[in-house]
């Protein structure tokens, strides 16, 4: 009998470490649960009050900047076809339909005013010179010379 007693208090010892590392062991799961909850709740805030990394729209995309109407002849407003366009520090030229209508669209380097400089040249009239914004309805009118 004193054999299964000391048995039994051997088995009860390990028993009470079994236990207590299982609380620990417990106890170490939820602060890793709360922490893992933690970091996905700073997660979805942080893509809500920063969007860039998924929304098209954010500060740090590409804006485009939209300019067209009609290069005209001064006196008779009749469109001038085939004339030049051009925007000051940029490469491109814009060439005019021959009914003088254009459309330019910029996407890249844009004044932070959107404030653009043109300059129209067609062969038997004076250069064109001026600034612009976003518009749809510009007419510039050159003179003949």
């Amino acid at each position: 009998m004193e054999i299964f007693r000391a048995g039994t208090l051997k088995l009860n010892s390990c028993d009470a470490k079994l236990d207590s590392v299982m609380a620990a062991a417990t106890q170490g799961v939820k602060i890793a649960l709360v922490g893992a909850a933690g970091l996905i709740l700073a997660a979805i805030l942080g893509a809500i009050l920063q969007p860039s990394w998924w929304r098209s729209d954010s500060p740090t995309a590409a804006k485009t900047l939209s300019i067209a109407g009609t290069v005209v002849e001064q006196r008779t407003n009749r469109g001038i076809g085939q004339a030049n366009i051009s925007i000051v520090g940029r490469p491109e030229v814009y060439v005019t339909e021959d009914n003088g209508n254009f459309h330019i669209e910029l996407q890249s380097a844009l004044p932070k005013d959107g404030v653009l400089r043109i300059h129209v040249v067609k062969d038997g009239y004076a250069p064109y010179d001026g600034t612009t914004t976003q518009t749809e309805t510009l007419i510039v009118q050159l003179r003949r010379q």
